[in-house]
């Protein structure tokens, strides 16, 4: 197994949640774990990762501990609806030692909440180490052009463009499907094939750079973007669908219910996607407006060039102008 996570790995990002924690206890989770990043950074970087743990500068000491943050507490969800519960010979058990009290229902979701939202401020703050960082085994890996695939590649990102989202890694696994619709539907369209097509190279190449009109143009989008993913989304993402129907969850007081679902709320916030949509669409079409040239943005110059009108001649003409 690769020795990127120990017990003293464990107990030193988990802190005093779990300081008897014994490893093999956990160790199928934590496997679990390794193979679930492997998935998002790639084998070159996981290979990377654990080669730091001898000589790390002081940057790449950080980038390490962000690592072993996310797949320890990764591990330690994926553990933590089994700890409370014992199966033997006899059947299922629940451990209760003298002196102690039973977590409620309500103190036992907040904690699962409380464990996810550590792992989505580790996996934010690793990918944004690793933006500045930027070592080989990561811009070279397929892993890289996967995360590279849509201009906004992060719940971070989105965050900045939609603050309500928040840091949520969770949620934008489930949105980055409709990042990729909206560009499809909306932001190709607007900046025709050619353009986007160049755009995306750039973005997804990471020995090109982009240039300082290209630059600004993404800046244009990526609002846009971000709005317009939401909005393709929301229809979707409050409903689990499943063998017996469809139902929406809700979190109240601690507790997860499921309830019918209800479009009034959901058909207010998506018009109000659009419209914010629209206002930034309107803006990077009015900088395209103002920039594009036969050598700069050329397809987009090509497509909405106008040709000038030629004033009326009536040389020669036997009308008479009033």
């Amino acid at each position: 197994m690769n020795q990127l996570v120990t017990i003293d790995t464990l107990t030193t990002q988990l802190g005093g949640i779990q300081a008897k924690l014994n490893f093999e206890t956990v160790e199928p989770f934590v496997k679990t774990s390794l193979r679930w990043f492997r998935r998002k950074v790639g084998a070159e970087m996981l290979d990377y990762l654990a080669d730091l743990k001898d000589t790390p500068t002081e940057e790449e000491r950080e980038l390490l501990e962000l690592a072993q943050a996310c797949i320890c507490w990764h591990s330690y969800d994926l553990a933590f609806p089994h700890l409370k519960l014992r199966v033997g010979d006899l059947g299922l058990t629940k451990a209760n030692p003298t002196q102690t009290t039973p977590v409620t229902k309500w103190e036992y979701i907040d904690s699962r909440e409380a464990n996810l939202l550590m792992l989505d401020l580790s996996l934010e703050d690793f990918f944004m180490r690793l933006e500045v960082l930027r070592p080989e085994a990561w811009t070279s890996s397929e892993a890289y052009k996967i995360r590279q695939s849509v201009f906004i590649r992060s719940a971070w990102e989105m965050a900045r463009y939609v603050p309500t989202m928040g840091r949520n890694s969770r949620f934008f696994d489930q949105l980055i499907t409709y990042v990729e619709r909206a560009e499809l539907l909306y932001i190709q369209p607007l900046l025709t094939d050619s353009v986007f097509e160049e755009l995306k190279e750039k973005w997804q190449t990471s020995t090109l750079t982009l240039t300082v009109a290209e630059d600004k143009l993404l800046k244009e989008i990526k609002p846009a973007l971000a709005h317009l993913a939401i909005f393709e989304a929301l229809p979707y993402l409050p409903l689990n669908v499943s063998p017996t129907g469809i139902s929406e969850q809700r979190s109240k007081d601690g507790t997860i219910e499921q309830v019918a679902p209800q479009a009034g709320t959901r058909d207010t916030l998506r018009r109000q996607f659009m419209q914010d949509a629209s206002v930034f669409v309107s803006r990077a079409k009015k900088y395209l407006d103002k920039t594009a040239t036969a050598e700069l943005f050329s397809g987009y110059y090509d497509t909405n060039k106008t040709e000038p009108i030629a004033p009326d001649d009536f040389t020669n003409s036997t009308l008479i102008i009033l």
